[in-house]
């Protein structure tokens, strides 16, 4: 299997597994769970296959499929970046935004050595109140659907109890203020939400726990993330020995206000 589709099997797996309902429909499937209906990565439809499909199809799927279900949002994932890149004006004309993420798989050595000494494995107990503080110091968060913080808090819950996940964070005067997860199962590994509180950044503190992450990876023969195409930390992680490997292509739709 390719390194890019491995990657993204992998999360679809455990997307797959976290959600209430799985609907099939002709070009693929939805995830849906209306507990956390507001948190778009537990509701959004997977486009496997584009024959036939165009985007007037797909968005009618997804107005039926989340319409039906009571989500506001629209959320469509193209898993064929040819297939994506053709889509998107189209997308774009149905007042969908395009977001791109690139899928970096871990392949060099980092540039330089890097001081793990001030990370330590944590629990989740320990790291929800930074992970909390972080979320609603984010720009978005005062324009913000009542709840969707603590939905969003319950879906990192969800999602760790459907695979084995541990978290590792740096801490400044007793408390956590930079961290990540590190979620395995069989020859894989996957790092993800790597977190500093803004008062602590540009301190080495993000490089430092995703190193520990790495170290605890070592074992595994794919080490995976997934990052913002269109932001900075992509850099970041190529200078810790990660390598783009594909996009990510989401068109994502949200209800008017």
């Amino acid at each position: 299997m390719v390194p890019w589709r491995r990657a993204i099997t992998f999360v679809r797996a455990v997307d797959e597994r976290a959600a209430e309902q799985v609907v099939p429909f002709r070009w693929g499937r939805a995830l849906i769970h209306r507990r956390l209906e507001l948190v778009h990565d537990l509701n959004y439809l997977i486009v496997d296959r584009v024959d036939g499909a165009d985007v007037g199809a797909l968005t009618a799927e997804a107005n039926r499929i989340q319409g039906e279900a009571g989500i506001a949002h629209r959320r469509v994932n193209v898993d064929d970046q040819a297939a994506a890149d053709r889509l998107m004006p189209s997308f774009a004309a149905a007042g969908y935004q395009a977001e791109r993420f690139v899928v970096m798989v871990h392949r060099r050595s980092p540039g330089r050595q890097v001081d793990t000494s001030g990370v330590r494995e944590i629990d989740w107990t320990q790291l929800r109140p930074a992970r909390e503080l972080e979320l609603r110091q984010q720009p978005w968060a005062v324009a913000a659907a009542p709840g969707l913080v603590t939905q969003i808090l319950a879906k990192h819950e969800l999602t760790a109890s459907r695979i084995h996940t541990r978290y590792f964070g740096a801490t400044v005067d007793g408390g956590i203020v930079s961290s990540c997860e590190l979620r395995t199962e069989g020859g894989v590994a996957q790092i993800e939400t790597v977190e500093t509180l803004e008062a602590y950044r540009r301190r080495g503190l993000s490089r430092a726990v995703v190193s520990a992450a790495l170290e605890a990876a070592s074992g595994y023969g794919f080490v995976f993330l997934v990052a913002d195409a269109n932001d900075w930390p992509q850099e970041f992680y190529r200078r810790l020995g990660f390598d783009e490997v594909g996009i990510e292509s989401r068109f994502l739709h949200l209800p008017d206000g």
